[in-house]
């Protein structure tokens, strides 16, 4: 775990990080394993948005997630039309 390339976040990371926490607390999650997975991702967004910076392998962890709520968001887009 590579803890050297500090990226600091900025008021549309910090924007988008406070949608995403929003569309994980919402969300009626399946399964334990998807809720805890949902929960691990807003402590993290939590210790992002506090220390205002987030190392590589975070960020990697939070792009997974990201693309999950892209991906929600398109589909009830095309659900509301």
């Amino acid at each position: 775990m590579s803890r050297n390339n500090a990226t600091f976040v900025d008021s549309q990371q910090l924007k988008f990080l406070k949608e995403m926490d929003k569309w994980l607390s919402n969300e009626p999650w399946q399964s334990e394993v998807e809720l805890k997975i949902a929960m691990e991702v807003r402590n993290l967004i939590t210790k992002i948005e506090n220390k205002g910076y987030y190392y590589e392998d975070e960020a990697e962890f939070l792009n997974l997630m990201r693309s999950e709520y892209i991906e929600h968001k398109k589909k009830n887009k095309k659900k509301r039309l």
